[in-house]
């Protein structure tokens, strides 16, 4: 039992929420009622999960509150910028970020909440520092440059605090860095950022799932795609729909295998297909004027096979779809007035479908 108990405390606690840590503890104790496990049993596989902690209102006031202070010292050094020298610039940003993560180590046994606003605080100064140094020394190159190196410094410091927020923050830079107008357009291919991608959905599985940092996480090989796309056809529009083709493909291979994969990938599935089909369902998206209606059809089609294997997203793609159609057609053959009656009622229709399919339960709508 001591053994047991040793080996449980040094696996990594999962996390779920309170509704779904209600359900577990009930079903454990009808579990070691019918003496299918015993209550030793019980109590081990429950010390495996943690409720996952809520954002609370001292949380709330400390990070504010290191935001606004970070906020006030940058702008307070920044409006003094052209009277400060280079090297007290330099000494006072360094002196400001080791004194942010110094008062975070300290306290980081007695007050790790008061700590942990004081690591965001030094988050926020490094990367001010960054953007700030670079036009004290004139380093030039694009602004949203900064933010690869704003990421790559704060990822150690996710590691070693287990912070999701810090990790979300470094996903997002790259997110910001990547959909620079020199990439988007074409022009050249970020390829380094594989290394970020890759470091990112590691440190994300290690530390703790995050589903919002694995949604971000999971954009970036989607946006280096159409970068290497652009760099291909920047010259020539005529291939775009190509880049929407393989979107869709992608997404409806994501809502495909959902039971293979965790959920949130599932959802990016739909908004990927669904923004992407959405696209492709204009005229102007294609090469000739009447590819969009064949492919529209297929695409309904699809939906229609989501829904029936009990896709509630899917729902509200196809209503998209249809309301589009409708909006296109009907402004040219119906009075406005009509336009906007019929399109209250398919929304209303549209709303009444939804709430039935979902009160259907969990075993036939996700």
């Amino acid at each position: 039992m001591i053994r047991q108990k040793e080996r449980g405390e040094n696996l990594a606690k999962r996390t779920m929420k309170q509704s779904e840590m209600q359900v577990l503890k009930r079903e454990l104790i009808y579990l070691a009622e019918k003496g299918v496990l015993s209550p030793e049993k019980t109590v081990e596989i429950q010390d495996l999960y943690e409720v996952e902690e809520k954002l609370s209102f001292t949380k709330t006031l400390l990070y504010v509150g290191s935001i606004l202070i970070g906020a006030g010292i940058l702008s307070f050094v920044a409006s003094n910028w052209d009277i400060i020298g280079k090297l007290a610039k330099f000494l006072f940003i360094l002196a400001l970020y080791m004194g942010c993560n110094f008062a975070g180590y300290k306290m980081e046994k007695n007050y790790p909440k008061t700590a942990r606003s004081f690591y965001y605080l030094a988050v926020l100064v490094f990367g001010a520092g960054i953007f700030l140094i670079g036009q004290m020394f004139h380093f030039g190159g694009d602004f949203q440059d900064a933010f690869i190196w704003w990421s790559l410094g704060i990822m150690p410091l996710a590691l070693v605090l287990r912070d999701k927020w810090i990790l979300l923050a470094a996903s997002l830079f790259v997110l910001l860095y990547m959909t620079n107008n020199p990439y988007m357009s074409g022009h050249t291919i970020p390829y380094w950022t594989i290394l970020w991608m890759a470091a990112l959905y590691v440190l994300n599985n290690k530390i703790g799932f995050s589903r919002a940092t694995a949604f971000v996480t999971a954009l970036l090989p989607l946006v280096f795609m159409a970068i290497v796309f652009n760099s291909f056809f920047h010259e020539n529009n005529d291939y775009y729909y190509v880049l929407g083709l393989l979107y869709v493909a992608i997404g409806a291979g994501l809502v495909t295998v959902r039971n293979k994969i965790k959920e949130v990938y599932v959802v990016l599935g739909h908004l990927v297909h669904g923004i992407a089909a959405l696209t492709l369902s204009f005229q102007s998206a294609w090469p000739e004027n009447w590819m969009y209606l064949p492919f529209s059809i297929v695409y309904i089609l699809f939906v229609l096979y989501l829904i029936n294997r009990g896709s509630l997203l899917s729902i509200i793609i196809l209503c998209a779809m249809i309301f589009r159609f409708y909006i296109d057609l009907s402004f040219e053959f119906l009075p406005k007035s009509f336009v906007f009656i019929i399109g209250g009622l398919l929304l209303l229709g549209f709303g009444f479908y939804f709430e039935k399919q979902r009160k259907k339960g969990g075993r036939v709508h996700e």
